[in-house]
């Protein structure tokens, strides 16, 4: 049963009233809206506070599937550029009318605001290792054994060749140059099956396989990708799950708020890279899938690495799932090829189920309802800035306290599934996409 213990209405004039705006002249109530919507994004991503169950059936012969594809209602990515764009110009105290920039004072452009957005996903991307695709390359016989990839492509986590002529998949392991060579010094000289691919040596967009492939095949991978927002599109998404949109934004407002230009502001840029940051600490620590079922029989987790080990050739099986690899929003069933469809039950870490209408419950209970107040009203005088901002860091410093504590209730209530909630962090383990800065120095 949801909580319907208070409304958005009766939430938005409780706001007024604390901000001492109760006839909503500096904040506007769609504004306040945004507000709760982010504070309730922000409470599900650092404390995997909504769980829920989703159905969705395996197809015959795949191995891969994006939880964002098969359940869009719990793993949602809906936010739109309309969105990001009119929250950016509330806290730049500009006529939030979004893509449009109509209205707007000439201390900033919408162009400017679009084009920070645009440099902030990608910067998500690169330091959240997520979202993954599934890319699939035709590759044609080649005596240098190197294969194009896509050029959304920024990390290439995963990759496997599937011979043409047999159609048999073998998994791929990611080596460089230094390692091939010394394994076998003569291998550019013996076409083959593949086995490892290598990107160390090349130009970026190249991959090198070894051995060279002797007949056509496909090249897929599990990769993380750069993504070209149209900004010409309010209602354009950014490919990123919900709850950690908010990333996006306060990388942008950095941008912004530390360029050279009316709008630099040097306490209000370290404050946003601050919360940036601290998003990133916290998604890398991210997780969706709890547990699965395969019609209504549990299903061992592990991560996708595991299945590769254990069996490199477990995609050419046909078969019942035995046990699935998970890496966040992306999910792997083993045996990988299906014979049949398969009823999924999956336990997840969903997005926030968050209020769109006055009439709408908040998705809290009156226990976490003040936490949820403390984050509002602090992000609200973001667009204050100087003292004012100041003065709420209390109240931002109180939402976390709170975050650290339902963390471990919830922690409490799944101690034995710590080790399956840490299935991402265990495949970045072991098959990392980057080095850390403390590891490189270590």
């Amino acid at each position: 049963m949801p909580y319907t213990q208070y409304s958005l209405n009766s939430f938005i004039a409780q706001l007024g009233v604390l901000l001492d705006d109760t006839n909503s002249l500096y904040w506007t109530n769609p504004e306040k809206i945004l507000a709760v919507q982010e504070g309730c994004y922000v409470w599900g991503a650092y404390t995997k506070f909504w769980r829920q169950r989703g159905t969705f059936n395996l197809t015959v012969n795949q191995s891969f599937y994006s939880l964002a594809t098969v359940l869009p209602t719990l793993r949602t990515r809906t936010w739109t550029l309309q969105q990001m764009v009119q929250d950016i110009q509330f806290a730049l105290l500009e006529a939030a009318n979004g893509v449009s920039g109509l209205g707007m004072s000439q201390q900033i452009s919408v162009q400017s605001i679009l084009q920070s957005i645009q440099r902030a996903r990608n910067q998500v991307v690169i330091d959240a290792r997520f979202p993954y695709s599934y890319n699939a390359v035709f590759a044609a016989p080649s005596a240098s054994g190197q294969v194009q990839f896509p050029q959304t492509s920024v990390y290439v986590h995963r990759a496997s060749w599937q011979d043409a002529i047999s159609g048999k998949w073998t998994n791929l392991w990611r080596e460089d140059s230094w390692v091939v060579d010394h394994n076998d010094p003569s291998w550019t000289l013996t076409p083959g099956s593949p086995t490892v691919y290598s990107e160390a040596e090349n130009a970026p967009l190249v991959m090198q396989l070894a051995p060279a492939p002797a007949a056509a095949g496909t090249l897929d991978a599990i990769t993380v990708d750069s993504f070209l927002i149209d900004i010409t599109n309010q209602f354009a998404t950014f490919q990123l799950p919900d709850e950690w949109i908010h990333a996006v934004k306060y990388a942008a407002l950095q941008d912004i708020f530390s360029s050279e230009s009316q709008n630099k502001d040097a306490l209000r840029a370290q404050y946003c890279q601050m919360r940036y940051q601290q998003a990133m600490d916290f998604a890398a620590k991210a997780s969706s899938v709890i547990r699965l079922l395969v019609n209504g029989v549990p299903l061992p987790v592990d991560s996708i690495m595991a299945l590769d080990a254990a069996n490199p050739y477990w995609r050419n099986q046909p078969g019942a799932p035995q046990m699935a690899g998970v890496l966040f929003d992306f999910l792997a069933v083993s045996p990988g090829a299906p014979d049949r469809t398969y009823g999924i039950m999956a336990d997840v870490v969903r997005s926030a189920p968050i209020p769109v209408f006055g009439t709408d419950s908040i998705p809290l209970g009156a226990e976490d309802i003040p936490h949820l107040i403390d984050y509002c009203t602090h992000i609200l005088t973001i667009k204050c800035g100087g003292q004012e901002l100041k003065d709420s860091f209390a109240q931002y410093d109180s939402f976390l306290e709170a975050v650290a504590g339902r963390s471990g209730i919830n922690r409490a209530k799944m101690r034995y599934l710590g080790p399956v909630l840490n299935q991402d962090n265990v495949e970045q383990e072991q098959r990392p996409d980057r080095m850390e800065e403390a590891k490189q120095n270590a």
